[in-house]
């Protein structure tokens, strides 16, 4: 039989497995993973594929599973606007599916495509200190256990805080119930600022505005702040939707930045230039606020069509501008081209075993490489450099990126770290969800 080869949507990560399969209903997952436990044959769920390492890889012999068949909505509470759905349902449907009801998701980061097992399963994010990662929303996980049984995690329950993150190491996530709230729109602010101002004013920044984050040009003197608040304004038109999301979102910031990307494949030095140029098409002019007003999911989306590779890590929010000023030293010093923004945003604690954002508030950074018309600049140097800055800042990763640092180094920032693999070990001694991430995770 001739092994199935799946690639993740950035093409970092190529994997092999037996078979893979498309359940529809929760009694297929429960069978299947019952045969796989009777044989000790390995299996992953693949979800959406856009994580950016192999978290999702079953290996040669083992199978994947695939939910994306199973995606449905079950039970939709207007009155305490909560919905229930098959864990396989991803984020744009999911928010097609709320819409008549007149329902929205509390947060959303730039991709919106993800599937909600996924997002959940991995930490998945957006930004506003008053949010808290996508699993902070959830009221109750249904999961199969490696042992084929049906399990039911509330958000009240101990267990929750070990299964909010829990790299689908702990069984399969069926069911979510998720809490929603009313449809609303964010009225969007974009303007440039000095690297200065944002530090003087973080604090407000933070405080005053639902959704905060910014980004820095790296070559460039250029940063931009975005805040996003709700808002009962009228929509922006539809044809600044359009010149916001079709023209300026795919036709600039996508295509033709690709195309001069390509040309800098042969030649990095071209990288700043092309930064420079970039930011003053894209970025609002000196003095220049831009305002518009969207539907809350089309103010977080930001298109992604260029293939790329991604690190993030979270760290102290006291620590965000030390940080970043290393970062901005490093890419001075040693000369290294970074051809994307790098991005800041911030997010509140909680108490999940494995949660980048566990026990405090934090700052994301996070940071990317792309690969314009399938050529691939060098890069690993770069992204090996901001492994080492975050790590002396017990910088945490986020689980869907990519990361080069060792199991002492999870130890030391995660203090559940050997209680949360002595769990894993207890519900799955037979290693059935068990793959090369997680065995490179634990040493």
């Amino acid at each position: 039989m001739p092994m199935i080869k799946l690639k993740n949507w950035a093409r970092t990560a190529l994997c092999t497995s037996k078979e893979i399969h498309y359940p529809t209903n929760q009694e297929d997952i429960i069978s299947l993973v019952k045969s796989c436990n009777e044989n000790s044959t390995p299996l992953k769920v693949v979800g959406a594929k856009h994580s950016y390492n192999d978290i999702f890889c079953a290996g040669k012999d083992g199978i994947n599973i695939s939910l994306k068949e199973f995606n449905a909505i079950m039970e939709v509470d207007e009155e305490n606007h909560t919905v229930k759905m098959e864990a396989g349902i991803r984020i744009p449907r999911l928010i097609k599916l709320l819409k008549p009801h007149n329902l929205s998701l509390k947060n959303l980061g730039t991709n919106v495509f993800d599937s909600i097992a996924g997002a959940c399963s991995t930490g998945y994010h957006g930004s506003g200190i008053e949010y808290g990662i996508f699993t902070s929303d959830v009221l109750e996980f249904e999961v199969i256990t490696p042992l084929g049984e049906k399990k039911v995690i509330k958000n009240s329950d101990d267990a929750f805080n070990i299964y909010a993150v829990g790299l689908g190491m702990l069984g399969i996530i069926t069911h979510v119930t998720l809490q929603c709230e009313p449809f609303y729109k964010l009225e969007v602010i974009e303007k440039k600022m000095r690297f200065e101002e944002i530090e003087a004013q973080f604090d407000s920044l933070l405080a005053e505005n639902d959704h905060f984050k910014f980004i820095w040009i790296p070559h460039t003197k250029e940063f931009m702040v975005w805040l996003g608040n709700r808002t009962d304004k009228s929509e922006s038109s539809f044809f600044k939707k359009w010149m916001t999301y079709g023209f300026t979102g795919v036709m600039l910031n996508n295509f033709l930045h690709e195309l001069l990307l390509f040309g800098a494949s042969f030649k990095r030095s071209l990288v700043p230039s092309i930064n420079r140029f970039m930011s003053r098409l894209l970025l609002p002019k000196e003095g220049e606020v831009v305002q518009s007003v969207y539907a809350s999911h089309w103010a977080f989306f930001l298109p992604h069509v260029l293939k790329q590779d991604v690190v993030e890590y979270a760290f102290k929010i006291e620590e965000t501008f030390e940080v970043f000023r290393e970062l901005i030293d490093m890419v001075e010093i040693t000369g290294i081209y970074v051809d994307t923004p790098i991005e800041v945003r911030f997010v509140k604690k909680d108490d999940f075993w494995l949660s980048p954002t566990q026990g405090e508030d934090v700052c994301f950074i996070g940071t990317k490489i792309h690969f314009p018309l399938r050529r691939q600049p060098e890069y690993i140097r770069y992204f090996t450099e901001v492994d080492k800055i975050l790590l002396r800042h017990s910088g945490r990763p986020h689980w869907g990126k990519q990361f080069r640092i060792t199991t002492e180094d999870f130890k030391k920032n995660y203090k559940k770290w050997d209680d949360f693999w002595e769990y894993v070990d207890k519900e799955d001694p037979k290693g059935l969800f068990s793959n090369a991430f997680s065995k490179r995770l634990r040493g």
